[in-house]
């Protein structure tokens, strides 16, 4: 029984190592994908929101952006974020959409190839972006996302669900 009892870590331990062993060639794929589609997320908080929600999106995926901001109605060090010249509210999230964009152009125009925009409670798996865009020219306008139909005929990028711009 005791013999029993010790090989069963061993082989376990082999199957882990397997198992990271196959992953280092995604790894590899996913860092030179990185190099060369290079992403900026910009996401879209609040105050209320930073501890709760703005965090965990920094402490998981948004680690695999090449640069992220946060865009909130005022400055938050902790994160940090942005602080925008828009009050909150579902009234301001147009405005405060096109300051977001603003700020990210006069920043950061040359830090990427494409720009997510993305809400503080979406979850995005970059490196199946990154393999997404990667045969698109980030030079020519083009933007991906859930497009919504109602209030205007040709439609608009639903911002809860995310969109990218070229």
């Amino acid at each position: 029984g005791e013999m029993d009892h010790l090989e069963g870590p061993q082989e376990e331990q082999n199957w882990l190592d397997q198992e990271a062993h196959q992953h280092d060639e995604e790894d590899d794929e996913a860092k030179r994908l990185a190099a060369q589609v290079r992403v900026l997320c910009w996401i879209m908080t609040n105050p209320k929101n930073i501890k709760s929600k703005a965090r965990h999106v920094k402490a998981t995926w948004g680690k695999r952006c090449n640069t992220i901001l946060f865009m909130s109605s005022q400055d938050e060090d902790s994160l940090p974020a942005i602080g925008l010249n828009v009050g909150e509210g579902r009234d301001n999230l147009w405005a405060k959409t096109k300051e977001a964009f603003r700020y990210v152009y006069e920043h950061h125009i040359d830090d990427a190839d494409w720009f997510l925009k993305a809400d503080d409670d979406t979850y995005v798996i970059v490196e199946n972006l990154r393999y997404l865009l990667k045969d698109y020219n980030p030079e020519e306008p083009i933007h991906f996302g859930r497009r919504f139909k109602p209030y205007v005929r040709q439609g608009y990028m639903s911002g809860g669900a995310g969109y990218v711009l070229s």
